[in-house]
């Protein structure tokens, strides 16, 4: 199986809504990946148990950019039989300044401090820089960074707004229920070089990103107001994670899906 799964992450919440769907599938980030292999830390798997689902398929990584999210979700998706009639995808869109990139597993840095690994095949793998910043953390060597230099805000508006789109059509193609997130807004300041592509899109076409997006209040202005934001006064703590999926997610699936 491609997605990474946690059949053995025991129920730690009562269902609050049951959507009657088994399958929960996600990608994204670091706001979406849980980093404890048996206790639910993050969205999705607190959303797995008071949604009343069954399983969480995940393709989700550490620093992802906006390339891994859109082709490993894809490719997850074409190689394991997910029954789209029986699944809910939600993907949480990351940071516009990410490039990442698929490449043999010699190419990737396996040493610490990235452990995190998805496959594509047995000798295949994302790329992760984690952003354009020398200090930001990926699977790559810090060299791989200076290929930023080569690219505009506007070159990175376009490219990132393709993989959205895409990935609407492959969703809508395949019958599949979806939603898109945004892993926070751009209203608030924050320590990273992401941006609000819509500054750089034609108005055609932030039209058509607004109809792809729901626009939520994110889990990071979500936590920085309640005072829910881990250690690193960036990411939700899991604690963060659970009151948004109660308070923000929950009721929006809810007028969504019945």
């Amino acid at each position: 199986m491609i997605f990474k799964t946690r059949p053995n992450n025991k129920k730690q919440f009562n269902t609050q809504h049951n959507f009657g769907i088994n399958n929960l599938i996600v990608s994204g980030c670091s706001f979406t990946y849980n980093n404890h292999e048996i206790s639910a830390v993050s969205w999705p798997y607190y959303l797995k148990d008071i949604g009343g689902f069954n399983q969480v398929f995940d393709c989700s990584l550490p620093g992802a950019g906006n390339h891994h999210i859109c082709n490993s979700l894809q490719w997850a998706l074409e190689m394991d039989n997910t029954n789209p009639s029986d699944s809910l995808v939600i993907v949480m869109w990351s940071g516009y300044d990410r490039d990442d990139y698929i490449c043999p597993d010699t190419n990737i840095r396996s040493q610490l401090p990235y452990p995190f690994k998805f496959h594509y095949s047995s000798n295949i793998e994302s790329a992760i820089t984690g952003g354009t910043s020398l200090e930001s953390k990926g699977n790559t060597i810090n060299y791989f960074k200076e290929f930023s230099l080569t690219k505009t805000r506007e070159s990175r508006a376009i490219e990132n707004y393709l993989y959205i789109l895409g990935l609407w059509n492959y969703l809508t193609v395949n019958n599949y229920k979806f939603l898109f997130l945004n892993y926070k807004d751009y209203v608030l300041p924050n320590r990273t070089e992401d941006f609000d592509i819509k500054e750089y899109l034609p108005k055609d076409i932030i039209s058509k990103l607004n109809s792809m997006i729901t626009y939520i209040t994110s889990p990071y202005v979500w936590a920085l107001k309640n005072d829910l934001l881990s250690k690193d006064n960036f990411h939700p703590s899991p604690d963060g994670h659970l009151d948004w999926t109660r308070k923000i997610l929950l009721p929006k699936l809810q007028t969504i899906l019945t």
